[in-house]
């Protein structure tokens, strides 16, 4: 019999969820994607909340944030919501980026570049709704970023005045922002429920990084393992939402944005300082940008410069956890490194950590996956 469109609809629901099969051996690990998940549906909805009460006027743009925290019933519980989940979201989309890197799952190809996709538009969306607070940091973040497409040879100029709308950061800036943010998130939702699909379509990896026999329903095994997180996470949220709201906020955007005076020092929030850092290693302008640019295009690509070894688990990959947990070292380093002075020192060694960087990546990585398969071939043969 033909199914009407409501019922397509459930079926589909119901094959992504309850007939949907995952391995069995699969780790707390695999809870953060469903996290993610959570966190996105809490962004959009505490996002048009906001919304109904934000003005992109510059002029009240401030202001219109301060009524949402003082005037407007539970506003500031939605706001301090959005902002904190906002951190919540890239710490958990390192840590589900990291488990791909660990276990190789980065090789299934439509799954990573849906993902990446996903990530690159997180940051235009965090940073665009950064700068809708109108504070001080938020205007000159703002101004600092879109000052790079300067760098555009023959039109750089041109540009930055077409994306500000004007000759400064002003009213036309504020709401393309707004614009941007909105639309960024409602894409980013989108790309969610397509990079879902595609990992349905696909089947979960699992630890060892095997082809698993030994398959169960993803509900209700699997989901209430998943709800038992989200419990966990809603408890650990609701202690920065009520005793540290502030924890991932710069004191300085508590401050009406004033483009004549400048911050004594300008950061980008915590989940960008790493890639702040490759920019600051450079001393050129230009190559830093670019340097900033290819440190997100080498996690694109990674896929493709990784095609040696025949192993996934990492247990038995002895050479791989210990260069994996250095990586990770590394990238937490340049975090540190993103908040610190300009200084001789910090610089040396951001350049130190951001050579190691892109050495792990394009040179590391490849050369263990071929050790790998030598080893093996050696084994193999004897």
């Amino acid at each position: 019999m033909r199914r009407n469109k409501f019922q397509e609809a459930l079926y589909i629901v119901k094959k992504h969820s309850e007939n949907y099969f995952t391995p069995i051996n699969l780790s707390v690990l695999w809870s953060f994607g469903s996290l993610l998940g959570f966190c996105m549906a809490m962004q959009v909805l505490s996002g048009v909340f906001l919304s109904f009460f934000y003005n992109s006027d510059v002029n009240y743009a401030f202001f219109s944030v301060e009524r949402i925290m003082r005037d407007v019933n539970y506003g500031w519980f939605i706001r301090y919501v959005h902002v904190n989940v906002a951190s919540f979201i890239f710490l958990f989309i390192y840590i589900h980026m990291g488990k791909a890197l660990y276990f190789r799952s980065y090789t299934r190809v439509n799954l990573w570049l849906s993902g990446i996709s996903i990530f690159v538009l997180l940051m235009l969306t965090a940073f665009s709704g950064y700068v809708l607070v109108w504070g001080q940091m938020s205007l000159w973040a703002a101004t600092v970023i879109t000052n790079f497409f300067s760098s555009v040879p023959f039109i750089g100029q041109e540009l930055v005045e077409w994306i500000w709308g004007g000759f400064t950061v002003s009213k036309p800036t504020l709401t393309r922002f707004f614009s941007i943010h909105f639309i960024a998130g409602l894409v980013v939702s989108f790309l969610t429920v397509v990079h879902l699909v595609v990992l349905h379509e696909e089947g979960s990896s699992n630890p060892i990084g095997t082809k698993s026999q030994d398959n169960i329903n993803f509900t209700p095994f699997f989901l209430n393992k998943d709800l038992f997180w989200f419990f966990i996470f809603l408890f650990i949220l609701s202690y920065f939402i009520f005793f540290r709201p502030n924890a991932f906020m710069h004191p300085a955007n508590y401050e009406q944005a004033n483009p004549f005076v400048t911050p004594k020092s300008i950061v980008p929030e915590w989940y960008f300082l790493p890639f702040y850092t490759v920019l600051k290693s450079i001393p050129d302008k230009v190559g830093g940008i670019l340097a900033m640019g290819a440190s997100i295009v080498v996690i694109v690509i990674l896929p493709f410069l990784d095609k040696a070894t025949l192993i996934k688990n990492p247990k038995i990959r002895i050479i791989w956890k210990y260069a994996f947990w250095s990586f990770v070292f590394n990238f937490i380093f340049l975090g540190w490194l993103g908040e610190q002075p300009a200084e001789e020192l910090f610089v040396f060694w951001g350049q130190l950590s951001t050579f190691y960087y892109f050495s792990f990546v394009l040179i590391i990585l490849p050369l263990i996956g071929r050790i790998e398969t030598l080893l093996i071939e050696e084994f193999t043969k004897n």
